[in-house]
């Protein structure tokens, strides 16, 4: 199958330039093609009296959730940017694949595009796993351009992607790891002993060994459990205490350091990729280096702030804070080594050639990101910023 190469990372360092001059960036939440709000210079690109196409969608994200916008930015400049030539028929959240089956139709064909959690099916993504080690990225646009650039430069990650039948449009993390307890948390000595809800099996992992029990409660049972006394705290991102309301029943709420521990993706099928006409295959590509660059996680962040806002409202959160970094820095020296070796151990049997060297080209490539200056600001500091002054 013949691929298409374009200088996606090239438009990325423009794109990141152009960004974060002049902002911009619309967001849509429940899609559905109500424009995306381009960037000044994201014009149409496709001859709209060209070939058409359209993408049967599929995908797990709730339509009121922060991965919302990110996923229907994408959809909506594709659409806009064509001209109309790429249509995209969404269909709701589980109704057609579940979850953890949205990768398989995308493979398949029974979808053309598809946005879930690649946790899900790490056979087809060896080193999409990456993500889920702690104590690894806290930096949002860091990662996103990161993850993306291991993916399509290490010559062991294309090939398991050429595999896959499927062509990565880029992954994000669902928000940095947060913790709510009722009394303080701010280090591992407050952690052990203590009930924890925690999902992700290597930040699981991360607090049993500094003495957590950890819980296995699914999130929608998480409500119930703490409240029967299953678990007297929660591992969880900001849709913990707003969406699943749990800030009704935990009341101090913690930034400890960990990071990153999953991520979400939106893949294409390849043959319906490389069977688009050439001007509408630069159209997805233009976007896919725009969303990469800023755009995805300028739209994260508006809706991570919006659930601050229900923090902030809510009379029964006492607290919000931050771990010290040395507090962090303890925590991560204990059990980072040990993860890192489960991983590569873990990707070596999913079917990565190399981890070694995946690891090392990721790691080098968010360090590299990481050290531009930032073009959004992290929604969950900020609220922490917000909570310290009110």
């Amino acid at each position: 199958m013949k691929k298409t190469k374009v200088g996606l990372f090239a438009a990325l360092a423009g794109s990141a330039l152009v960004l974060s001059a002049c902002g911009g960036g619309g967001i849509v939440s429940d899609g559905g093609g109500q424009g995306g709000g381009a960037t000044s210079d994201s014009t149409a690109t496709g001859d709209a009296s060209g070939e058409s196409v359209e993408l049967n969608m599929v995908t797990m994200v709730q339509p009121h959730t922060p991965n919302a916008p990110v996923q229907n930015w994408f959809l909506d400049q594709i659409e806009e940017r064509s001209n109309g030539r790429i249509k995209v028929n969404r269909t709701e959240p589980d109704s057609i694949c579940k979850p953890a089956e949205v990768a398989e139709c995308v493979r398949d064909g029974r979808a053309d595009i598809g946005t879930s959690i690649s946790d899900y099916t790490p056979q087809l993504f060896p080193t999409m796993s990456v993500a889920t080690i702690p104590f690894m990225a806290d930096n949002s646009q860091a990662f996103m351009e990161a993850i993306y650039k291991a993916n399509t430069e290490n010559e062991d990650a294309k090939a398991a992607w050429d595999d896959s039948g499927i062509k990565l449009i880029a992954a994000w993390h669902p928000g940095l790891t947060i913790i709510g307890t009722n009394g303080k948390v701010s280090s591992i000595e407050d952690i052990k002993g203590k009930r924890f809800r925690v999902t992700g099996a290597y930040l699981q992992q991360a607090f049993e060994k500094v003495g957590a029990n950890v819980v296995a409660l699914p999130a929608n049972e998480t409500y119930e459990g703490v409240e029967r006394g299953l678990a007297d705290a929660v591992s969880w991102t900001m849709d913990g205490p707003v969406d699943y309301k749990l800030m009704e029943q935990l009341k101090d709420w913690a930034l400890p350091g960990a990071g990153v521990y999953t991520t979400f993706a939106i893949w294409l099928n390849s043959e319906k990729f490389e069977a688009m006409p050439d001007d509408l295959k630069k159209v997805v590509e233009d976007v896919q280096a725009d969303l990469i660059a800023g755009e995805g996680m300028k739209a994260f962040n508006e809706a991570t702030e919006a659930q601050c806002d229900a923090m902030l409202e809510y009379s029964g959160v006492e607290s919000f804070t931050a771990w010290d970094e040395s507090a962090t820095a303890e925590w991560k020296d204990q059990v980072l080594d040990n993860l890192l070796a489960a991983w590569q151990q873990q990707a070596a049997s999913d079917g990565l050639a190399n981890p070694e060297k995946f690891l090392a080209d990721y790691r080098a490539a968010y360090d590299e990101a990481a050290a531009k200056p930032d073009i959004v600001e992290d929604p969950v500091k900020k609220c922490i910023e917000r909570f310290a002054n009110r």
